[in-house]
């Protein structure tokens, strides 16, 4: 149901706009490094006027959110070469990565 990453081109944002995209532009978005989510079976759920009986419940949280209409998810062109100032220049695997100076991760307060 999710398109893979050959459904969207980053030079036609366009193309990706559909309900079901959503999810894959927010978790490729550039500037996204935080995600949390959670699962939940529910019994007895209206989903789109129907009961559904027993159905399992995925919600998540992006940070910083991103996913701008008409925008496309990242950029084609030389890894790293436009991350953040704030990320101090690090770059990992080919992705902007900020620079963690202790072994606390911050993000997991």
């Amino acid at each position: 149901m999710f398109p893979y990453p050959r459904d969207c081109n980053p030079r036609c944002p366009m193309r990706c706009s559909a309900a079901m995209s959503t999810h894959y532009t927010q978790m490729v978005w550039a500037t996204t490094n935080r995600v949390g989510c959670a699962v939940q079976t529910c019994y007895n759920m209206v989903v789109w006027g129907a009961l559904w009986r027993q159905t399992t419940y995925l919600v998540c949280n992006y940070s910083p959110n991103g996913n701008w209409i008409g925008e496309p998810p990242y950029r084609v062109g030389i890894p790293c070469s436009a991350c953040p100032p704030s990320y101090g220049g690090s770059c990992s695997k080919n992705q902007c990565f900020p620079a963690i100076t202790s072994n606390y991760m911050y993000w997991f307060k």
